[in-house]
């Protein structure tokens, strides 16, 4: 094919000219006084300016060093504002930690030989103590209750009606009166000696006995077994449904140990997590199998992920663009400027998060590596128009000043819509992605400040070095990039037939069918929504596979908590007791609408309370497992339990006894299957138990249900608001509407294909690829910002289309390409990553980029040529 008659002029200039700027069209370019005035006066500070940005970064750094925290939690992914994480808060001051590590051992449950080495294991548990770094506070939006016990017990009590039986005497009431969450006693008040809360396992699960003419609440394995009582042992046990699917299996060949910890910073659990975790290798046996999961488990695996891929990611993402750079630039001041640029932004970042107290989440821990990759288009732009000025013969001085004059405008465009991009994020319900957007708004624009203050100054010791621009290498990369350039120009540009224009619109029309066939089918797939961090993890970790037979036989790792809170004031209500049955029955009929299976394993509660005392009066019949007959039976049973095991009701109801606790063992689903669960669980609470209590539902579960609800409404409302943002500030920015609203159409595009991509592809929105839309139209409206103010700038000056369309070539087409490059090098080291979110997030960012440089190159000067004709430049004075 014959070369364009636009690049046989180019190369006929001889190949100083073969590069994106000559003279001539420098000159053309648009200068910026303000920041002409500004290079000038960073290189007359230049040794202050750089000790002050090495002091902050310093500074900085070391608070994030010392002070930032890596959160995994969902509730972390919630924000600590969000309703869902403040029921969390009510749950966990009133009932301590929810966050459990659950241990299943696997073997011959009921021989001496498994049960005593259970036993060991359980005490060694139970005695884990660590260094903790910080414990984490009680929230400040509710205190736990210690108040009012008597007064409202003791008027239970009086309008209780008769008495539950004989077998209590007259005087039970007047006793329970007196005794009944006594403040002496301390209820509620005791102290653990150690990080570890408690440990359930078969050793010491709750038994209610009447002995000696009292009830006695203890443990199962208080009094250790013979071999010959095994069989009976074995027969009662699986016989007690409060205990299937708590601590043992159905086939009575998995028992479950349940560890629940202090409340405690994360960090501090994710020790607790190690320390059980090499417990349990050295317990590990062919007749003792042991698997460690349960929700904090999932955290500490995911905290350990995180932290490995952040480190990993982030130096393979450096060292790709530093050779990226090298390739660019062939010496170390090309490279070591932008490097410097990025690598500050970073920490600045990360050091202002740690200030205000903001954890690193499993959204921002990509943040560092993203604006690496983002604020090194500032860098690259201004390091770029340097080097051609050094080129043309300018000193180092006014080489730095006429770049900085140059593209000081374009860069502050490209990042204030890059930061508008993230700052809607700010509208997200979900605060990790509020945060991110956030602080990452703050890194792109610390980015910019930098490469406008500490690149001048790091160019200012060049003295010789054309960054890489030799005479023999010139031609033939010029060539290679001309040609790219030349065909995306010619692609819609008029041809000449016989010395005329052919106006035919032919070739445009039918690049503008194809666009918008590819929006048409991109615009019919359907998204899902996909949040389970589990399924994030690589299949070769352990907690996979113990998340898997915890759910398969001991009643499965998460779990929905009801706060039960009467509003009569007072659980000893024999109505809510039965409504509490009746719910529970409820639950246990939730069958999962797809596999059909069983998802809710057990359910526990202060209802047990009651059924465990009444069976025990009773002699331990299994039909006398039930609420009693009368509401006096009620105020007795919860007396009986109070007097004999106040450490175990505190942990199923305060002790003024206004709220109480329902949890519900289920089986670990992805977010969004949780959905009919939870409405199921809601219809029941209404139907028994809603003229007499309020409840409040918390838990594993219901976070991220919480998660999930709220991701495509985030979606659709963050890139809402970065659409008409963006748009507005496109306006004004190329103070035309025409040209503003011309430029949305080519980032508009990149963004429906990758959607269409995710919808044919199956890839589910989640909590990573959210962020995906307004990132890309953030960062893609960059490379239409330059090309189009070019093309604005010579326009408006000469008034011809096709002289203003190849300017902007001419200015802006290495730039773009450069600067998408060195974005897909860096998004694209995301695919590495172990966390298949993080993975999927790369490869979507990475085609969008693709996507955009190619519709940038190819359909945006389609646009300009249909939409904009040729006219008269009035000369000056006419």
């Amino acid at each position: 094919m014959r070369p364009s008659a636009h690049l046989e002029r180019r190369r006929a200039r001889g190949p100083l000219a073969v590069t994106h700027d000559d003279h001539d069209t420098l000159l053309e370019a648009p200068q910026s006084r303000f920041f002409e005035a500004w290079a000038r006066l960073v290189l007359r500070a230049r040794w202050p300016l750089l000790l002050l940005t090495v002091a902050i970064t310093g500074w900085l750094g070391h608070q994030a060093a010392t002070k930032l925290v890596i959160d995994t939690t969902a509730e972390g992914f919630l924000g600590s504002g969000h309703p869902a994480t403040l029921a969390l808060d009510e749950l966990q001051n009133d009932f301590g930690s929810d966050s459990l590590i659950i241990v299943l051992a696997e073997g011959e449950v009921f021989s001496l030989p498994f049960l005593e080495k259970l036993r060991k294991f359980h005490r060694e548990l139970a005695e884990i103590d660590v260094a903790l770094t910080g414990k984490k506070p009680v929230a400040p939006g509710r205190a736990p209750r210690r108040q009012g016990a008597r007064a409202q017990v003791v008027a239970a009590a009086a309008d209780a009606g008769a008495g539950f039986g004989d077998d209590f005497g007259d005087d039970f009431g007047d006793d329970f009166g007196d005794d009944f969450g006594s403040e002496e006693e301390g209820w509620g008040q005791e102290q653990g000696g150690s990080v570890i809360d408690q440990v359930v396992s078969l050793i010491n699960v709750r038994q209610t006995r009447w002995h000696d003419g009292g009830l006695q609440v203890g443990g199962l394995l208080d009094e250790w077994p013979s071999a010959e009582a095994l069989p009976a042992l074995k027969e009662r046990v699986l016989a007690d449904r409060s205990l299937v699917g708590q601590v043992i299996g159905p086939g009575a060949h998995h028992t479950a140990l349940i560890v629940r910890t202090q409340r405690m910073a994360e960090t501090d659990r994710n020790k607790v997590f190690d320390a059980v975790a090499a417990i349990s290798e050295r317990y590990q046996g062919e007749d003792f199998r042991l698997r460690v999961g349960g929700p904090a488990a999932l955290d500490a695996s995911m905290h350990r992920i995180i932290m490995s891929d952040f480190q990993r990611l982030l130096a393979l993402g450096l060292l790709l663009i530093v050779i990226i750079l090298i390739a660019l630039f062939r010496h170390p001041i090309g490279v070591i400027g932008p490097v410097l640029v990025v690598v500050q932004a970073a920490i600045w970042t990360l050091g202002l998060m740690a200030v205000s107290g903001h954890p690193m989440t499993m959204i921002s821990n990509i943040l560092p590596l993203f604006l690496i990759c983002v604020g090194m288009g500032d860098s690259v732009h201004i390091q770029s128009v340097y080097r051609d000025s050094r080129r043309r013969g300018l000193d180092n001085h006014e080489a730095i000043v006429a770049a900085v004059a140059a593209t000081g405008m374009p860069v502050l465009f490209t990042t204030m819509t890059t930061a508008l991009g993230l700052l809607s994020f700010r509208f997200a319900t979900l605060g990790a992605i509020a945060d991110m957007g956030s602080f990452g708004a703050f890194g792109v624009s610390a980015a910019l400040l930098l490469s406008l203050v500490l690149l001048p100054i790091v160019l200012s010791f060049n003295r010789k070095s054309l960054l890489g621009l030799r005479e023999h290498e010139r031609e033939h990369v010029s060539d290679r990039l001309d040609r790219i350039l030349d065909f995306s120009n010619r692609l819609s540009r008029d041809r000449i037939i016989d010395g005329k224009p052919d106006t035919s619109p032919r070739r445009r029309g039918m690049a503008v069918g194809i666009a918008l066939v590819l929006t048409a089918l991109s615009l019919s797939s359907l998204l899902g929504v996909f949040h389970d961090p589990l399924a994030w993890i690589p299949g070769r970790y352990p907690i996979k596979e113990a998340f898997t037979q915890l759910d398969e036989h001991v009643g499965g790792t998460a779990s929905i908590a009801l706060l039960i809170d009467p509003k009569g004031g007072s659980l000893v209500d024999r109505d809510l007791m039965l409504g509490l049955a009746a719910l529970e029955t409820h639950v246990h009929r939730y069958r999962d609408p797809v596999s059909g299976d069983a998802i809710v394993g057990n359910s526990t509660g202060v209802l047990d309370v009651v059924r465990e005392s009444h069976r025990a009066l009773r002699g331990g019949a299994p039909e006398q497992y039930k609420v009693p007959d009368s509401a006096r039976g009620v105020t007795d049973m919860f007396t009986l339990f109070e007097n004999s095991g106040p450490d175990e009701l505190k942990r199923l109801a305060t002790v003024d006894m206004a709220r109480g606790l329902m949890t519900l063992r289920v089986k670990w689903l992805d977010a969004g299957s949780y959905g009919p669960l939870t409405e199921h669980v809601r219809r029941g609470v209404e139907a028994h138990i809603s003229k007499l209590a309020d409840v409040i539902f918390t838990g594993a579960v219901f976070t991220q249900f919480s998660v999930m609800s709220h991701l495509l409404a985030d979606l659709i409302r963050s890139f809402g608001v970065a659409l008409v943002v963006i748009t507005v500030v496109m306006v004004l920015l190329l103070r035309e509407l025409k040209l503003g609203l011309i430029a949305m159409v080519p980032n508009l595009m990149p963004i429906i294909c990758v959607m269409g991509f995710m919808g044919a592809a199956g890839i589910a929105v989640d909590g990573a690829n959210l962020m995906l839309a307004s990132i890309a139209i953030g960062v893609a409206v960059d490379d239409t910002i330059h090309f189009l103010h070019q093309f604005r700038s010579h326009y408006r000056h000469h008034g011809r289309v096709e002289s203003a369309i190849e300017h902007a070539f001419d200015h802006t087409g290495r730039a773009i390409i450069t600067t998408s490059i060195i974005l897909v090098g860096g998004f694209i080291v995301f695919v590495t990553s172990e966390m298949a979110n993080i993975r999927d997030f790369g490869l979507l960012i990475s085609l969008a980029i693709v996507l955009a440089l190619v519709i940038n190159l190819l359909f945006c000067p389609v646009l300009l040529r249909t939409f904009y004709r040729d006219f008269a430049v009035r000369e000056p004075g006419a």
